[in-house]
């Protein structure tokens, strides 16, 4: 590899895997979940020329690596963890600065001590308070963690210009909104931060190494969006950009656009362009973090690459003794070979032997798998019979005990309900018959059982009527109430019709006399009436010309203006008055009518109440006597032939049910009782038909459960006996390519020992040539090192330095680190709005 090759690698490789790394961590640092936008590009090493340097390049990766294993990710743990909120225009102008900090109370102290130089200090999470001194705070922190905000008006160290063009023109962002053609937005980012540090000695001025990523979210009506520096995420729903600036790196390390490849891009800027109907933008944030706070670099230090530089020398060397030693060891290989040729000829006659053997053994194995396949087969017959004998022996047992302990029962409660239940039903489909014929005997004698009612009411008539008297009399005050209850049912329609009449009284003539009357009394304050309207005008007439300042002013001001003529103004005013008057006698009449309406209703409602009760009780006495005695009479005969009918019909049918109970369960009883007896009496063989159920069926139980042992143990025979004929295919082919691959032994060792002699010759040549390497590859490698590469990384060192120095925007206490992130929040633009909504 020549020189200027192994410089551009080195570089462009170290240059890619930082910038990777820190993007890819400051965006999951700040939660926003993108994807790294960087990646080493996936190809093998630049090849080298074939010159005195081949086989180098595996020296210079290790290299590049070792610089890149120094990087890794930290955890953030700062004292003080701060944000800071900059709300902006659409063009990035900050409008306001909101900072939030975050005092983490790691070792639960009561006082945490703070500096910072904000305004509107406030706590934001609690209740605690805080002392402050100038720019020294002392939080009474209680052992708990601080959250408090405040705003500054300090530049912060990354700005962002955003500028909009349409259809080629540069346009506000006002005017865009709505707009439709071709779009392009482009964000420009300045570090405005500038650090003088010392590394190996030497000063290097750089800046901040800020990440800054912005996100968009696009309206409605974007199409072909193009991205640069960034990526575009397109759904249904939403259209969202991401794109990514690194500013002020490539000035803070020196490199220029052309010092990379075309996969690698340090940018500073983001633009993207898109097709837009009607446009609008409805977020858009930038972020921006330190990539210092989340990328740790302890292990940076140029020492470490001149130990490798060290390593490497020293390596080129045991290469080179090394390659002596493989010469030496190949003159030794090749005397090995001649003797393994001379056994190979021994180890092929046994090999043919164990081939012959095999065969016999294979034809046995798949002889004795046809004789178990066959047996397995007819198990499946034998195992269907067995479980559908002890299903059906279990079935019929349970079918016999159920029979047993059903008639050997009482019958329950239930059980007597249900045949009752169907003596009841049997005997209501014939209850119309049997009342039929009851009610027929009653009507026979229909006649003399009226005539027998009716001599007994006539015997009783003056006993009845002074019992209905009496009845009266004891529900006097009753009478009353319910009298009473009806005229205050009757509430409204009486209180409704004294209305009406007071309604017709001031239609015919009342209402014009009150209203007439109280114009009268209202005359007396009339003046007082007109003052008031007359402020009012001067009032009114003052908001159209402050110069008013009294009633004849805006007389005059009125009559020039408004009313265009002499007078209006006096007109307007007594016509006001006049209003006013009318209104308020007007007033006057309709309430005088509504008092009038309330208190005749009222009058006529109490008059009702207090004469409806005695009427009504008077007129209930006169009546009572003569209508008990008429309706006893009237109603004897039939009520005496009706009950004597329902009792007929209701003994009749009671009669029927309860003969019909008691004969029903007696039977059903005995029944029971003979099939128990009948089941359970043993015959000659000493079983029952109970006990003999139950013994078939244990037995055909013991046979199922021996059924799986007996399948089980024929199949594991048969499984082995095929894995043993499944192996001899494998086992015979194994025997032949063993015999195949001796033979290619056999030969291979030939072509081998011949081989050796010829890696005898090349491993001297090979010594001979790394002392050629050592001295023209080597070398080179070192001078290109310490000519170009040491500068290089101390201008890193001094980024990473500078950023880890910037800990807050702020300020911070004496001995405490620090943590800070910036957020830009941008104007919306709405398609019906400004961008300032």
């Amino acid at each position: 590899m020549k020189l200027p090759e192994l410089k551009e690698k080195l570089k462009s490789k170290y240059i890619v895997r930082v910038v990777a790394g820190v993007l890819t961590i400051a965006l999951v640092g700040t939660g926003i979940g993108a994807t790294a936008v960087f990646a080493e590009k996936n190809s093998t090493a630049v090849t080298a020329e074939a010159d005195s340097t081949t086989g180098s390049s595996k020296d210079a990766d290790d290299i590049a690596d070792k610089l890149m294993d120094s990087v890794s990710l930290k955890d953030n743990d700062a004292d003080k963890d701060e944000s800071v909120y900059l709300i902006s225009d659409a063009n990035g102008n900050v409008n306001k600065t909101i900072v939030v900090d975050h005092l983490k109370n790691k070792d639960k102290k009561d006082t945490l001590e703070d500096a910072s130089n904000l305004s509107d200090i406030e706590n934001v999470k609690g209740k605690e308070k805080f002392t402050q001194s100038g720019d020294k705070l002392t939080w009474q922190a209680g052992g708990k963690d601080i959250y408090y905000q405040g705003t500054a008006t300090e530049e912060p160290p990354v700005t962002q210009k955003v500028t909009y063009y349409l259809d080629g023109k540069e346009i506000s962002p006002e005017d865009l909104a709505g707009k439709s053609g071709k779009v392009k937005i482009r964000f420009d980012y300045t570090n405005t931060t500038s650090y003088t540090e010392t590394v190996n000695g030497e000063k290097q001025t750089v800046s901040v190494p800020f990440a800054a990523i912005t996100g968009l979210v696009l309206g409605d009506g974007f199409e072909n969006i193009e991205v640069t520096n960034g990526k575009a995420e397109v759904s249904d729903s939403s259209s969202v950009v991401l794109g990514y600036a690194l500013p002020g790196l490539k000035n803070s390390l020196g490199i220029k656009d052309k010092d990379l490849d075309g996969d690698v891009n340090i940018p500073e800027y983001m633009e993207m362009t898109a097709d837009v109907k009607n446009f609008s933008m409805p977020a858009a944030m930038t972020f921006v973090v330190n990539a210092s706070d989340y990328v740790s670099t302890d292990g940076i230090d140029t020492s470490d690459l001149d130990d490798m530089i060290n390593d490497l020398k020293d390596a080129s060397t045991q290469l080179q003794d090394g390659s002596k030693t493989l010469a030496e060891g190949t003159d030794t290989l090749t005397d090995g070979l001649s003797t393994l040729q001379s056994k190979l000829g021994t180890f092929a006659s046994g090999v043919g032997t164990l081939q012959s053997g095999l065969k016999t053994y294979t034809d046995g194995v798949s002889t004795l798998s046809g004789g178990l396949n066959k047996l397995n087969s007819n198990v499946p017959t034998l195992s269907n019979g067995i479980t559908t004998l002890n299903s059906s022996a279990k079935s019929l047992n349970d079918g016999v005990a159920l029979l047993n302990a059903t008639v050997s029962a009482k019958f329950t409660d239930s059980e007597k309900k249900t045949l009752l239940d169907q003596v009841h039903s049997t005997l209501e489909s014939q209850k119309s018959e049997i009342e039929k014929q009851a009610q027929t005997t009653v009507a026979s004698q229909k006649t003399a059982i009226q005539k027998q009612a009716q001599s007994t009411v006539a015997d009783q008539k003056e006993d009845i009527e002074k019992k209905a008297q009496a009845a009266v009399d004891d529900q006097k005050e009753q009478i009353k109430s319910v009298a009473a209850e009806t005229v205050k049912q009757q509430e409204t329609e009486i209180k409704n019709q004294a209305a009406s009449a007071v309604e017709q009284e001031f239609t015919s003539g009342k209402t014009d006399y009150i209203t007439n009357e109280a114009k009268k009394q209202l005359a007396s304050i009339k003046p007082v009436i007109e003052s008031g309207v007359k402020a009012q005008f001067v009032q009114k007439m003052a908001e159209k010309n402050p110069a008013i300042t009294d009633y004849d002013s805006a007389k005059t001001f009125f009559d020039q203006n408004v009313g265009m003529k002499d007078g209006a103004a006096e007109a307007c005013v007594n016509e006001q008055i006049d209003t006013i008057i009318n209104n308020l006698a007007g007033s006057v009449a309709s309430t005088a009518k509504d008092a009038s309406k309330i208190a005749a209703g009222e009058a006529a409602y109490t008059a009702a109440s207090q004469t409806a009760g005695e009427a009504a009780y008077t007129g209930a006495s006169l009546a009572a006597g003569t209508a008990a005695y008429t309706a006893a009479r009237q109603t004897a005969g039939e009520a005496a032939y009706a009950g004597a009918s329902l009792a007929a019909t209701t003994a009749a049918y009671t009669g029927a049910v309860s003969g019909a109970e008691q004969a029903t369960i007696t039977s059903a009883e005995q029944t029971k009782a003979t099939v128990a007896a009948s089941i359970n009496q043993k015959q000659a063989n000493g079983y029952s038909l109970v006990t003999g159920m139950k013994a078939l069926a244990d037995g055909t139980q013991t046979l199922y459960n021996s059924v799986p042992t007996l399948t089980s143990g024929i199949k594991q025979l048969v499984d082995g006996s095929n894995t043993l004929v499944a192996n001899n295919a494998q086992l015979n082919s194994g025997a032949s390519q063993l015999a195949d691959g001796t033979n290619q032994i056999v030969s291979g060792v030939d072509q081998l020992t011949t081989g050796s002699h010829t890696l005898s010759e090349g491993a001297h040549t090979l010594a001979d040539g790394m002392v050629q390497f050592n001295e023209e590859g080597i070398n080179k490698i070192l001078d290109a090192y310490n000519g170009d590469l040491k500068p290089f990384t101390d201008k890193l060192q001094a980024v990473i330095d500078a950023g880890e120095e910037y800990q807050t925007y702020s300020a911070i206490a004496d001995g405490q680190t620090g943590s800070v992130k910036f957020i830009y929040k941008l104007a919306s633009i709405d398609a019906k709005a400004d961008s300032d909504k």
